[in-house]
């Protein structure tokens, strides 16, 4: 297991929300990784300050009543403007209640920054060719290459076609594809292999914002296209934009041949 694998797992350990075999993998990563394991305590002790502050919260009945005529917000019949006793004082600061309202301000925008935002789909999309290789997720086999297409443009209603390479060059051949939904996202994925490198196409609408923030931009001045390089895990990717249709090659060898292949015209199907 990676860092980047075990970031992920973290918050749900902490949740004891993880299976056996995972609570095993990344028990086993946070012996060995500093790092992470320093991540698992900030967020465990971060759990635990919310748990706290949660049972403190718990307050006598009337108490909503009690505020509010307190900071003159409940209408007075004996008077129209609130009295003088109602204007916001250090002495209403310190107020239990108050300082309670207080804190919630100030410690949920914290807890949303800390939380980790969704990372972009490209680099979701490398997870997923991860898992390929490692066979936990399986993809349809067919060697009947318009059957594949057929199926993977019913399975998003027609909206986007796949993108196909040739790489018969290559030596390798499309043997399967699948249909994959990522944060809402469908991602037409095919697989080619054979006795060179393997690729992996993931096609899906976008735009070259679901690139990450690190990738490496090649402009082609003859095709007026930008293609985006980066890396992850071990593979390399590179991503380009054809009309309102995203095409991420991600493959074993090396960025600059995967980059050269990239930029061969790709026919939408």
């Amino acid at each position: 297991m990676n860092c980047e694998d075990a970031g992920e797992l973290i918050t749900a350990l902490v949740d004891n929300e993880l299976s056996r075999q995972e609570r095993l993998l990344i028990e086993s990563h946070l012996k060995d990784c500093s790092r992470c394991k320093r991540a698992y305590e900030q967020e465990r002790a971060l759990k635990r300050e919310i748990h706290n502050f949660g049972i403190s919260m718990a307050e006598p009945a009337g108490l909503k009543e009690k505020i509010l005529s307190d900071y003159g917000m409940l209408p007075d019949k004996r008077e129209f403007f609130p009295s003088r006793k109602n204007i916001l004082s250090f002495r209403t600061l310190g107020k239990p209640a108050f300082a309670a309202a207080v804190l919630v301000l100030v410690l949920l925008p914290t807890i949303y920054f800390l939380k980790p935002h969704s990372q972009p789909i490209s680099v979701a999309a490398l997870q997923s060719q991860l898992k390929i290789a490692r066979g936990e997720l399986s993809f349809k086999k067919t060697a009947n290459l318009n059957e594949l297409r057929a199926w993977q443009i019913r399975a998003v209603n027609g909206k986007f076609a796949p993108m196909e390479y040739n790489l018969v060059g290559m030596r390798v051949q499309p043997v399967g594809g699948l249909v994959e939904d990522i944060d809402g996202r469908q991602l037409l994925v095919t697989v080619y292999s054979g006795a060179g490198p393997s690729v992996t196409c993931f096609t899906f609408l976008g735009t070259e914002a679901d690139a990450p923030d690190d990738a490496t931009v090649f402009f082609d001045q003859t095709r007026d296209v930008r293609f985006y390089s980066f890396s992850r895990n071990g593979y390399n990717a590179v991503l380009h934009r054809e009309g309102n249709v995203i095409c991420l090659l991600v493959s074993d060898m090396t960025a600059q041949d995967l980059l050269q292949l990239a930029r061969g015209k790709p026919m939408a199907l």
